[in-house]
């Protein structure tokens, strides 16, 4: 017998803006263009505050603000909220 998954994951893609050398917009920097990034195997209730790390935000760095944290030692301006889109996979478990 086949059934859905109870907490199937889900794959975030964003738009992290670039600086003329390449890397990711720092703070001073100008824009000059923009990659798309995706990330898999986040949890598939994550809130679009907690992806994008807004003030409602459970935690002080997660989501896509977190990584750019990492990357960048920012989590301002690095990155295109509007461009955050959250895709869902039922996977199916056979017995």
């Amino acid at each position: 017998m086949a059934d859905f998954t109870l907490n199937p994951t889900c794959s975030l893609k964003f738009d992290v803006y670039l600086n003329s050398q390449g890397n990711i917009v720092q703070s001073g920097d100008t824009v000059v263009a923009t990659k798309s990034v995706t990330c898999s195997g986040i949890k598939s209730d994550v809130s679009i505050d907690e992806a994008i790390n807004t003030e409602n935000s459970e935690a002080l760095h997660n989501g896509v603000a977190g990584l750019m944290w990492l990357f960048t030692g920012s989590d301002e301006d690095n990155f295109d909220e509007l461009s955050i889109k959250k895709t869902t996979v039922e996977i199916v478990e056979e017995d």
